[in-house]
């Protein structure tokens, strides 16, 4: 080993190390405390751009909802116009007219659910056996009362009420009776 303290040269070359090892230890503190700034930024950038973005979706579900109640609304406006009409110009004296009526502003607001792109859920009486996600059993029929006496049990043999899907969602499950066990 060399004696360090015999090279006069030496010494002012350790200052210069010395020196530059502390301006190297101020510039990394400075280089960490700007690293610390920046990430913190970015985290409020990153706050800010979460926020903005629940902001939008928000206003693009509030949208959405008001374009579906509108397009809703301006569809039942037919059909509530030929309801008012009805009833203060029919004459329900006449059951069949009466009933023609009826029959037309079912087929009106069947109309407004096919527009909406409701669809009924096709149901084949006294072949479909009951299915609890598509039907909704509203009764049981003994087969002697049965209009498919001869269907087996759990056979829908009648429609009470259509059910509906939207976009191959179901709306409503149609309401249907079923066919019992045995007599």
């Amino acid at each position: 080993m060399r004696n360090l303290g015999k090279r006069p040269d030496l010494g002012p070359r350790l200052d210069q190390i010395e020196q530059h090892l502390e301006e190297i230890a101020e510039d990394n503190t400075s280089v960490v405390a700007e690293l610390r700034r920046i990430e913190h930024a970015r985290q409020e950038s990153a706050d800010a751009l979460t926020r903005t973005v629940a902001g939008l979706r928000e206003d693009l579900e509030s949208a959405l909802a008001y374009n579906a109640l509108r397009d809703l609304c301006t569809a039942l406006t037919g059909p509530l116009a030929a309801i008012e009409t009805m009833a203060a110009e029919a004459d329900f004296s006449d059951p069949a007219l009466a009933a023609g009526h009826v029959r037309g502003l079912a087929l009106t607001l069947r109309g407004v659910l096919t527009r909406l792109g409701a669809e009924v859920i096709p149901v084949v009486v006294g072949h479909d056996l009951y299915d609890p996600i598509r039907h909704r059993c509203v009764g049981v029929v003994r087969p002697a009362e049965s209009p498919f006496p001869d269907a087996r049990p759990h056979t829908v043999v009648r429609v009470v009420e259509d059910g509906y899907d939207l976009r191959r969602r179901q709306l409503a499950p149609a309401q249907v009776e079923i066919q019992a066990d045995g007599q």
